[in-house]
């Protein structure tokens, strides 16, 4: 298992936001989940165009439903 230092290099895109986290595994995307430096819960994912696309999808989808 990696560590959250492995975690922190440029290859990982890393979540403090367990609700963002979560919406992006129902996208299909897979996290690794660490405490934090600051001694919580963090979501690391694979930094990827599909990923960055994806991120940015929802919160385009964000603003368009925000009430």
């Amino acid at each position: 298992m990696k560590g959250y230092d492995d975690m922190n290099k440029k290859e990982y895109y890393i979540i403090e936001n367990k609700y963002l986290a979560e919406a992006l595994a129902f996208m299909g995307f897979r996290y690794y989940k660490f405490e934090g430096d600051k001694g919580f819960t963090v979501y690391g994912f694979k930094d990827t165009d599909k990923f960055r696309f994806t991120m940015n999808s929802l919160f385009d989808l964000r603003k368009q439903i925000s009430l």
